[in-house]
């Protein structure tokens, strides 16, 4: 440690001491805790002999003190809403320039770290992705957040991590003072010329992985319609200075081109975050450039360059905050697909509602016999992950022969039509398109409604042949009096976990949604029905055919990924419970429904005046309102964010739904007999 300077004609200059450094920067408070702190900061420093570690440190303390430290007196700021930060700032100017001895130790220290460390990385790589992709990124932060890392003294991105930690750390330097940043960088004098060369080195690594980033296979798919070297991608590491900002300029127009493409045909989370990459890359060299140019403002340019890079610090840290960046864009595609498949269960006049009566019907005769393969299943007594699997076949494959036969399942409605709600809302601006979407509202509740009776009162009488046929041939029900009893007693809303399970199972039901989404949105982006249209088969079969497979291949894609998810949901979640020891299972209204007629059919007429069956009977309309509320409200919810619904929207549609139906509370039951538009407005695609 050191306490004294040394004048330029090698005499000793003795440091101020606490007393005469308070009164000196601020005579009424010389004893304030901050110029305390600050007087500390500055009077004890390192030896030069104890080289670059302990010059580092010293800097490092300093930076730290200005962004968190304690609040300076009031009396010194410049105005009364300035930050704190600011006004340590102006502290700091102040008290170098009022006490030579300090200015000549730490001017010597700052041009030691700058000539001694490198700023590459800083400059180039903090708050930037890496070019390795949302996987590698994702662990990196992880690894940075939970693992310790050993100093690194020479590295300033080093001193700008010691420096910020928190949000509340950055946000002060956008509003720093430009004529205090003057002062300050005119104390310095030449001890930070290093950062010029270094920002140099920083654009071209910059505009190298940009390069490199827009020149891959699926960029230039989307992308190039020339020669490679015609692309502005390929000549931004190789233009001149004054040419970089107008080569830039193309890069974000063929990125915006390829994001374009991204949202009509489909989105992959790479491209995404090798887009999000070159954005910020880009922005960033635009932000150095003023520090490289000659006769450029630099101070306005150093004050955005460290704003944006103590901002940034914060974010390299945030998990949720890439999560969600890099996320958003498939999210709101999944959503948008999801949506897209929901108009097919929105009736609009009285022959549709009539229709998805009959198609949920049909779903309803399927249901029957999926409950008794379901019981079939139970009774062989498998291992539980055969059993599970088995039972998810089961599911799968009778979700499937009801697409296939035009049928309808109530429970797969609500989380694709609140996908397609939020997308109309999102467009809803004007008093004329919020009753459009109140229509729509209506048109939907009808529409699930329709469908929740058509499966229910439709599976009752099949469940009920069923038995009967079974019975004409074993010379028994189905369900003998102990299983029945178990499925009446399984039933109970509150002796059992039947509503938790019923909600689960209402999760479950959205979750396969995403999975539609998923799927149909992964076969767009990889051009699938056109590859099957133009596939080498189509020599052999003919092109007619191949084309016929790939319209129906496109059609029904979103469903089959739907529903072998909800089977493999419905089938491994009670399996999952006993591997993991919790008690799980699943409920779904339809499936219930069937089960609990066998069992009645089993225990005679006489147990449906019974409490228990009464209760269970009960249970059975509970399991089908968590079903579609829980389905209905998860989508809804993760739809509002996907399309950025506000709060005011939201509340404005609640508004003019309870008006809507205090004035016509049977338009959401049964259509009226005029239907009114075809599609609600913003709904055409």
């Amino acid at each position: 440690m050191v306490t004294a300077a040394a004048t330029s004609d090698g005499a000793p200059d003795v440091l101020p001491a606490r007393a005469d450094f308070g009164l000196a920067l601020c005579p009424d408070a010389p004893r304030h805790r901050s110029l305390v702190q600050l007087h500390a900061q500055l009077t004890v420093v390192e030896s030069p002999t104890s080289g670059l570690p302990g010059q580092f440190d010293m800097i490092a303390r300093l930076a730290r003190w200005l962004c968190a430290g304690v609040a300076p007196p009031r009396v010194l700021a410049a105005a009364p809403d300035e930050p704190a930060a600011v006004t340590r700032l102006r502290l700091l100017v102040s008290a170098l320039d009022r006490f030579p001895a300090l200015r000549g130790l730490w001017v010597d220290a700052l041009a030691r770290v700058a000539a001694g460390t490198s700023a590459i990385k800083l400059l180039a790589e903090t708050g930037l992705p890496n070019d390795r992709g949302l996987v590698h990124e994702t662990a990196d932060r992880l690894a940075r957040r939970f693992l310790p890392r050993p100093p690194e003294h020479g590295d300033l991105a080093e001193l700008l991590a010691r420096a910020v930690r928190a949000p509340r750390d950055a946000d002060w330097l956008a509003t720093a003072p430009l004529d205090l940043l003057a002062r300050l960088a005119a104390l310095a004098g030449d001890a930070c010329r290093p950062l010029a060369d270094a920002a140099a080195d920083a654009i071209a690594l910059l505009a190298t992985r940009v390069s490199a980033l827009g020149l891959t296979e699926d960029m230039r798919a989307r992308s190039l319609d020339g020669p490679l070297r015609g692309s502005p991608f390929f000549r931004l590491p190789r233009a001149p200075l004054a040419e970089l900002p107008a080569v830039i300029a193309e890069c974000r127009q063929q990125a915006e081109g390829v994001l374009d493409a991204l949202e009509h045909h489909g989105v992959s989370v790479d491209m995404v975050y090798c887009l999000d990459a070159i954005r910020l890359s880009l922005d960033r060299i635009e932000v150095l450039l003023p520090l490289v140019e000659p006769g450029a403002s630099r101070v306005a340019a150093l004050r955005d360059l460290m704003s944006g890079l103590a901002g940034a610090r914060v974010a390299d840290r945030s998990l949720r905050r890439i999560v969600h960046g890099n996320l958003r864009l498939l999210a709101r595609k999944v959503i948008e697909r999801a949506g897209q498949t929901g108009e097919h269960y929105v009736t609009r006049t009285r022959r549709e509602w009539l229709g998805m009566i009959g198609s949920a019907a049909g779903g309803g005769v399927l249901t029957a016999g999926t409950c008794a393969i379901k019981f079939l299943t139970k009774w062989g007594h498998f291992a539980p992950f055969v059993d599970g699997m088995l039972s998810a076949a089961n599911y799968a494959a009778s979700f499937i022969v009801m697409q296939l036969c035009g049928f309808t399942l109530a429970t797969k409605q609500p989380s694709m039509t609140a996908a397609m709600l939020a997308g109309s809302i999102h467009q809803a601006r004007d008093d004329h398109r919020l009753d459009d979407l109140v229509t729509l509202i209506a048109r939907i509740s009808r529409s699930q409604i329709a469908a929740a009776l058509g499966n229910i009162l439709m599976v009752i009488p099949a469940a009920l042949a069923l038995d009967w046929l079974y019975a004409q041939q074993a010379g028994q029900h189905f369900l003998d009096p102990a299983a029945a009893g178990a499925v009446v007693a399984s039933l109970h809303p509150l002796e059992s976990g039947t509503l938790f399970f019923a909600a689960l199972t209402g999760a479950l039901l959205w979750l396969s949604s995403l999975g539609a989404g998923w799927l149909e949105n992964w076969t767009a982006y990889r051009r699938l029905p056109e590859a099957i249209e133009h596939h080498r088969v189509g020599s052999v079969i003919g092109r007619r055919t191949t084309r016929w497979l790939a319209r129906g291949f496109a059609r029904h894609v979103s469903g089959l990924g739907g529903n072998v998810t909800l089977g493999l949901l419905l089938g491994m979640t009670p399996v999952l419970g006993v591997f993991f020891g919790l008690p799980l299972d699943v409920r779904h209204v339809t499936l219930s429904t069937g089960s609990l007629t066998l069992a009645g059919v089993s225990l005679g007429q006489g147990a449906a005046g019974q409490s228990a069956f009464l209760w269970a009977a009960l249970g059975i309309v509970f399991i089908g309102l968590l079903n579609f509320g829980v389905s209905f409200a998860l989508a809804l919810m993760v739809a509002f964010r996907a399309r950025e619904v506000g709060q005011l929207e939201r509340l404005r549609l609640v508004g003019a739904v309870l008006r809507r139906f205090a004035r016509s509370p049977l338009e959401f039951f049964i259509p009226p007999r005029d239907p009114g538009p075809a599609l609600p407005v913003g709904h055409q695609h």
